[in-house]
């Protein structure tokens, strides 16, 4: 991983990216595929970047640009019903031709159309979604890329710019794993999983996990997951303190920690 700190204005003129509405993050609330809605929906946003802002795309054809298997039926229904909750829920309009009068209330496998994303309430606050992230994230070697996104999306939803030291405008993600386990209802073993899979990606984002451990707080910087979660448990203590200590700096404060349910 490149080490080299990039300030926010580098980082921004060299990277590209599509604005998502928080009142997305909490995927749980968008019924049993809101992982798969938001991801169809980041996808048609990142192909809407032309000067129309319209994504000339179908299901078989966003299939095929995530990687999934045209050949399956149920597939092909499961990406149509998406589309249409995606404009249902307005956050896209489908039109069949490029004069857009006319909505289009059912979609044709093969077809394609034209899909203008409305940037629905992102007025109240948004996450910058890089679209070097959304390749990342679509080249993964996973059936469950939409869920890692919905991982990925709680993190830069979260996002700040620090200036509290030397290096100003630096990107942080400050997130307990219990918020984004609570945000999506994916169980908490398995966003440990997605974590580590986004880390071994090298995301450009320096991201600070939360770790509730023995009534301290130890905010952890700059993808030092890999050495910290272990199989989807935390290592003790004194290890972390040793770890953390040689490898990165770190702040420790004492807070009551809250009792799990």
């Amino acid at each position: 991983m490149n080490t080299e700190t990039k300030s926010t204005i580098k980082q921004e003129r060299e990277e590209s990216f599509i604005k998502i509405s928080k009142s997305l993050m909490e995927t749980k609330k968008l019924g049993k595929s809101g992982e798969l809605d938001i991801y169809h929906l980041v996808i048609i946003k990142s192909l809407a970047n032309n000067f129309l802002g319209v994504a000339f795309t179908g299901v078989t054809h966003l299939m095929k640009f995530i990687g999934m298997n045209t050949e399956q039926s149920k597939t092909k229904a499961r990406t149509k019903e998406s589309l249409l909750r995606l404009q249902e829920m307005g956050h896209i309009e489908i039109y069949e031709d490029s004069i857009m009068d006319n909505l289009v209330d059912d979609l044709k496998p093969s077809n394609n159309y034209f899909i203008k994303p409305t940037g629905k309430d992102e007025q109240w606050g948004f996450a910058k979604v890089f679209y070097k992230d959304i390749q990342k994230i679509v080249s993964m070697q996973s059936d469950y890329k939409p869920k890692i996104f919905a991982c990925y999306l709680n993190m830069v939803g979260n996002m700040f710019y620090d200036s509290s030291d030397s290096n100003k405008n630096v990107p942080l993600s400050y997130i307990g794993i219990d918020k984004i386990v609570k945000n999506t209802k994916i169980n908490r073993k398995t966003v440990v999983e997605y974590l580590k899979a986004l880390y071994e990606k090298e995301f450009y984002t320096l991201f600070i996990f939360i770790l509730t451990i023995q009534q301290q707080r130890i905010s952890v910087q700059d993808g030092f997951i890999r050495n910290i979660l272990l199989n989807g448990r935390f290592r003790r203590q004194s290890t972390f303190i040793e770890l953390i200590e040689r490898n990165l700096k770190v702040q420790i404060s004492v807070y009551q920690t809250n009792k799990r349910n």
